[in-house]
């Protein structure tokens, strides 16, 4: 049986995201969403924000660095990862959703999501990338 691990993010790009070479040679992409959400505190809601890193990989990645700028509001389909990274004499957790589809909704004038190409999709969305197969971070 497939493994049915899939989460969706739809949110705002907080950051520029920076794209740099793993050691094997692949694009990687990393950036911030911001996720509109809401909590409940007593039998009173109030509305909150979740920051979400997502990484992408290969072609991908490179599409990503393209097309999203902050503003933009993109829905992530992906995993999430969860891996632990060293920081002196210790290790610590660090999760990030692992993008396999990102489609840029809107963005600001300044920045149209034109320049991340695809097509097919509705109301001027367009699909950024594909979708990637890559091995999980190491660290």
């Amino acid at each position: 049986m497939a493994p049915l691990h899939r989460v969706y993010f739809l949110g705002t790009v907080i950051q520029d995201p920076a794209v740099w070479a793993a050691p094997n040679g692949t694009a990687v992409a990393r950036w911030s969403l911001a996720v509109p959400t809401r909590r409940r505190q007593g039998d009173t809601w109030h509305e909150d924000v979740c920051r979400i890193e997502v990484l992408a990989f290969g072609r991908q990645a490179t599409m990503v660095k393209a097309a999203l700028r902050q503003g933009c509001t993109v829905l992530i389909e992906g995993r999430v990862q969860w891996w632990r990274t060293a920081q002196g004499s210790r290790s610590r957790p660090t999760q990030a959703v692992i993008a396999e589809r990102i489609q840029c909704l809107s963005c600001p004038r300044q920045t149209p999501c034109a320049a991340a190409g695809g097509g097919g999709t509705r109301r001027g969305a367009r699909l950024v990338g594909g979708p990637s197969v890559a091995a999980a971070p190491s660290g």
